[in-house]
Order: C-alpha cells, then structure tokens, then sequence
C-alpha cells in the first residue's frame, strides 16, 4: 500500500485489503466464481473438481512474493501459477474465455466495495461523535462568524449540526458511490461475449454481488472510478471542514475548543513547551490534498483510447490505495478528535461580549424599522455608526443607544434592554435539530 507505515498501521484492514495479497486474492476470487458458475449452470466441474480449484487457488507468502516481481505480464503469471498445481483438464477451467480486464477490473470492483463498506463505519462514527457533540452543546451560547468577524449568537450545538448534516450527506455518498461501482465484466475481449455466454458472466457476477457492466469494452469504463472517486473527494472535503473550523476555534485568540492533548505524553513543539498544537485536524487538512489530487488523476484516467489502452493502470495503483486509506484515516482522525474534544463554554460566552454588544446591532436596527416611524438607510447608519464606536471605544452598544436621544424617542427607555440579549437570536435554534430528527432533552 503506498501509504507510508505511519498512517497505513492505523487503517490495517484497508493496508490488508490494498496489499499485493489483497490485491492477487481478489483476483483468484474471479475465478473461483466463474467455476462455481460453471458448475451451476451445467454441472461441470462437478463439486470434487470445485474444491481442487479452489485449494490450487489459495496463495501463499511465497507466491505473493513470486507473483508481486516488476517483471512480465502479471495476470499470466498468475495464471500458470494457479495451473501448475492442478491437472491440464482442471487448469483449462481457469480464465477460460477472460481477457486480464476481465480480471483486473471485476477484482477491483470488489476492493472498492470492500473499501466503501469499511469507509462507511467510519463516517458512522463520525457522525454519532458529531451527533453527541451537537446535543450536549445545544444550549452553549457562542458567537457565530462570517469572514472570520463576529456575526450574530448562536449555540455551539447549532454550529456542530452544520457537519453532523454534511456527514450524513457523506454517508449518502458512500452509498451512491457502492451502487456506481457494483459491476463486473467477465465478458472477454472488448467485452462482446464471444467465448463466455452471458449467462455465465451472470451467474459468476452474481455470486460476487455484482452485476454485469451492460456496454463493457476492453475494461469497464472508467466514468464509474471517476464518479467514486470524486464522491470521495468530496468526503475528504467535509471532513476538511470540520477539521479546519477545529483549528481556527481552538486558535489561542479564540480559545473556544481543544484538541484532545496528552500533557504527560504530547509535544507541541521541540523548543516551545507551552504549545498546544491541532496537530491531528491539521493532518486530515494535509491528508486532503492527497485525496483531491487523485481525483483528478482519475478524471484522466476515464478518457481511454477507443476499447481500451493501459495508461490507468500505473496511476491507479497508487489512487485507490491512497483515496480510500487517506480518507478512512482522516475519518478516524476527525473521530478521535471530535470524541475527545475540549469545549471551553466560557470562553464562548466572553467571546460572545468581545465586541461590547455591536453584534446586537441587528435586533436594534430591526425595532427602529418596526416603528415605522424611520427609513431603513438612516435607521442603517444610524446603528452603525452607535456600534462601530461600540468597538472603536469600548462603550457598550446598549449604553451608547440608551443615551441616543432619538432612538429613545423612537423606542422609550423601557424596552431597550431586553435587545442587547442573545436570547432573541437563539428562538429558533431548535429548528434544526428538529428538522434533523434530533430530540434535545
């Protein structure tokens, strides 16, 4: 797996799956499928004969070491290994009437499914991490922000359900994805049928939980690997998200959330003791781009010459190990980040007063309109100015407006404290969990 040992030990089923063993397995699989079809559908090879072929099937270390050499056609390789160990009549049952795509593509089908499936219980963890997260904080009031400025309030709560929601999505994706990929071609050269009947390919497919591809070439076209792959990339992307809002709230300025950090054992830096660095999210940020560059080698890789030719061969040796064991291990790094995370509420909440109730600006903008009593433009620069100074001097918005004499002609003095309160901003937070299907306590 060209993951490198540091990540590839923490997805050890994926390194399996993607390992050169991995890789020839699924292969012999192919085959043992189509003989078992055989036998279904017309007796021969008889059960005896099944359990030899599947037995000169099983590989060894030994032969994965034989079979992994740079050198000669691989598939053929493969082939005589497998007949040598049975009789000629035996041996003539295996590839019989296949071309090597046949082969390569239906194992690789496989592999991807087989990657899907592990993918899809990691994005389950993540969003039972998100899910836990979102109802234990929808109650804790903290600053929303766009272009990096403070907004208006929110909860942290309503903040997570924003990635819980692209998460869920994610798990669509993964299902699309599987669905796309379900086919296999065992339809021979240029995939027209001529030496294997299509009830065979059927039957065969079948057994493996795939289909036939309906118009295969050569290889199965690649439009199906770019869709996956991209659907992929875009799942690295939301797991990106979530990483980088990590890192940009647990800035030291902010301080609103931590990375899980182990004092006794976790340096942040090999000359700065103090530092508390968001090493794991930025990893998954890193491990992005990795994802997002395969994507667009498998892009390329789906405009082929005609049938077929085997320019995708080399590059996707290195895409599909590197998409799926990249995404598995930012899925479970953003797991262990999310179930670990430190929330500092009250840091949240004096980030909230950071800006001497400016950001309630919008509720006093909108009781000056209610009185219709003021135009939206002068009631507009009228509140701007009030909370521009707010923040330029440090003056509370709600002093600077009390002692404003026209909004207290507009307003009365009565009334106006109860505008410089998140309360109003948060009513309806709870659309959102409701709409999610998530019940607060």
């Amino acid at each position: 797996m060209p993951l490198p040992a540091r990540y590839a030990d923490q997805v050890p089923e994926l390194t399996r799956l993607w390992s050169t063993s991995g890789y020839f397995e699924a292969q012999t699989s192919i085959w043992l499928a189509q003989c078992e079809a055989m036998h279904e559908l017309r007796g021969d090879p008889n059960a005896e004969q099944i359990e030899q072929i599947r037995t000169a099937l099983d590989l060894s270390a030994d032969d994965i070491e034989y079979l992994s050499r740079a050198e000669g056609h691989e598939t053929n390789r493969l082939i005589r290994l497998v007949q040598s160990r049975l009789p000629a009549q035996l041996g003539n049952y295996i590839h019989r009437g296949n071309t090597s795509s046949d082969v390569l593509d239906t194992s690789l089908a496989l592999q991807i499914i087989r990657s899907l499936d592990i993918l899809a219980a990691d994005f389950q963890r993540v969003a039972e991490a998100l899910r836990a997260l979102a109802l234990d904080h929808a109650e804790t009031v903290q600053i929303a922000r766009t272009h990096g400025q403070h907004a208006m309030p929110q909860t942290f709560g309503r903040q997570v359900l924003g990635w819980y929601a692209e998460v869920q999505r994610g798990q669509e994706r993964i299902a699309r994805a599987r669905d796309v990929i379900a086919f296999g071609k065992l339809s021979g050269e240029v995939g027209t049928s001529v030496f294997i009947e299509p009830e065979l390919e059927e039957c065969a497919l079948r057994r493996l939980g795939l289909a036939p591809d309906p118009a295969a070439t050569q290889v199965i076209s690649r439009d199906r690997h770019a869709e996956v792959v991209s659907l992929m990339a875009v799942n690295a992307a939301t797991l990106c998200r979530i990483a980088t809002n990590v890192s940009l709230l647990a800035i030291t300025d902010l301080g609103e959330v931590r990375e899980p950090f182990d004092a006794a054992a976790q340096q942040g830096s090999s000359a700065m003791p103090h530092k508390r660095n968001t090493e794991l999210t930025e990893r998954v940020r890193g491990l992005t781009r990795r994802i997002w560059s395969a994507a667009q080698e498998e892009l390329g890789s789906s405009v082929l010459w005609l049938e077929r030719d085997i320019s995708h061969s080399s590059t996707e040796r290195f895409t599909f190990p590197d998409v799926f064991g990249c995404l598995a291990y930012s899925a479970r790094l953003t797991a262990e980040v999310l179930e670990g995370l430190v929330v500092l509420p009250d840091r949240m909440a004096a980030n909230v007063d950071a800006t001497y109730g400016a950001i309630y600006g919008s509720r006093l903008l909108n009781a000056l309109l209610a009185t219709d009593r003021i135009s939206r433009t002068e009631a507009y620069e009228l509140v701007k100015s009030l909370a521009q100074r707010a923040m330029d001097t440090r003056a509370p918005l709600a002093d600077l407006a009390s002692a404003h004499p026209q909004i207290i002609a507009l307003l009365g003095q009565d009334n106006l404290d109860e505008l410089f309160r998140p309360d109003h901003y948060l009513r309806n937070v709870g659309v959102a969990f409701d709409r999610l299907d998530l019940p607060r306590a």
